[in-house]
């Protein structure tokens, strides 16, 4: 297969692929995605060869702004339309649902709600609920206005390896593998959306977090006025999971990621550290910031995510940083420090990636 490389002024051509089961790359403002149409069995297999997914792993279906000014609200849209179940119109907690979607939409927030009778199997791995994202990204919405279905789009990478957060990254990823690739520059978030599911029990709103994103806990838990509970933990190969990013290994670069559980401390330290892993070769260091980097020595591969604590510029360089370590052949394995205070928004969803990159894995939970 041919990848044709388009520009953003090649909206319409793309729409025509996808129109005809064909799959795309598209940028959002998280990463890109490998969108196909969300209806389509047949266009959910193919992203799953494409990127190698086992199919035990969820796709997230992508919908159009358009939903937020229709008639009745964006839930019953999204019934009438069949991506969700028209039950959850009738839930108690609805009006908070609809006041999140319009907080957080469009934007990085995913939401898990039951599924509608026109997403296949393929795309839920089976499960009776789906993910649904209203990506920000203007490109993205452009192709959801011109083709009128909605897309199913993980991030477009082969399986378990570091996201795609501008078109090279795809390139390199899935040259051959899928049929476009539309460039829109590099994506302004740069890491994968909040997944949050939401179900109601006894008129209740259960909300739970699922990945971490750049919509904090906090936020949402103001918005819903709701505890929302913890669902962030290591998943089983294998196992039914509801929502993508959520296996134990997720993320990686080829070379193998170890994380030092906090600042780096002096190089010396750092030598004695690796010496207890028994490592041999020579190490590159990510760092979270300049003033872990001036710790190291002149002659160490090194890359800083941010000048100074930025979590948004973190945020955006990291998996560019770790693809760009990984591609370099002098490097035998990555460390990387784990940022502080990694409980809320985007240093939470740092924490979270580089846990599942790596080897060691010092703070997820089983």
């Amino acid at each position: 297969m041919k990848t044709l490389h388009l520009g953003p002024e090649e909206v319409r051509k793309v729409s025509s692929i996808l129109a005809n089961g064909g799959i795309v790359a598209l940028p959002t403002e998280t990463v890109y995605g490998l969108a196909g149409n969300a209806f389509s069995s047949e266009c959910a297999l193919k992203i799953f060869e494409a990127k190698e997914r086992p199919s035990f792993d969820p796709l997230i279906t992508h919908v159009s702004e358009e939903l937020l000014s229709k008639p009745g609200g964006t839930l019953k849209a999204l019934g009438e339309a069949g991506v969700i179940h028209p039950s959850t119109t009738t839930w108690k907690a609805a009006p908070l649902i609809e006041r999140v979607m319009h907080e957080f939409w469009p934007g990085p927030l995913t939401l898990i709600l039951p599924r509608g009778s026109n997403i296949p199997d393929e795309v839920t791995s089976g499960s009776p609920r789906v993910g649904v994202r209203m990506p920000e990204h203007p490109l993205f919405q452009e192709v959801l206005s011109l083709t009128g279905f909605p897309l199913a789009a993980p991030s477009a990478n082969r399986f378990g390896r570091i996201s795609p957060t501008t078109a090279a990254h795809v390139t390199a990823e899935l040259e051959g593998r899928i049929d476009a690739v539309l460039d829109g520059g590099p994506c302004s978030v740069g890491v994968e959306s909040t997944i949050l599911s939401l179900e109601e029990s006894d008129g209740e709103l259960i909300a739970t977090l699922l990945r971490p994103g750049k919509i904090s806990r906090g936020e949402l838990e103001l918005s819903l006025g709701v505890p929302v509970g913890d669902g962030v933990g290591l998943g089983e190969k294998n196992q039914k999971i509801e929502a993508p990013g959520m296996l134990d290994q997720h993320y990686a670069p080829v070379k193998p990621l170890f994380l030092y559980p906090g600042p780096f401390p002096s190089r010396d330290h750092l030598d004695h550290w690796i010496g207890e892993f028994g490592l041999n070769g020579i190490p590159a260091f990510l760092c979270q910031n300049l003033k872990s980097a001036e710790l190291l020595r002149p002659g160490d591969f090194r890359s800083v995510l941010t000048q100074v604590s930025d979590p948004e510029a973190a945020a955006r360089a990291l998996f560019s940083a770790l693809r760009s370590l990984d591609e370099d052949s002098s490097i035998s394995f990555i460390i990387a420090e784990l940022p502080e205070n990694s409980d809320e928004g985007l240093v939470s969803a740092i924490a979270d990636r580089l846990n599942r990159a790596s080897v060691n894995k010092p703070l997820l939970k089983r």
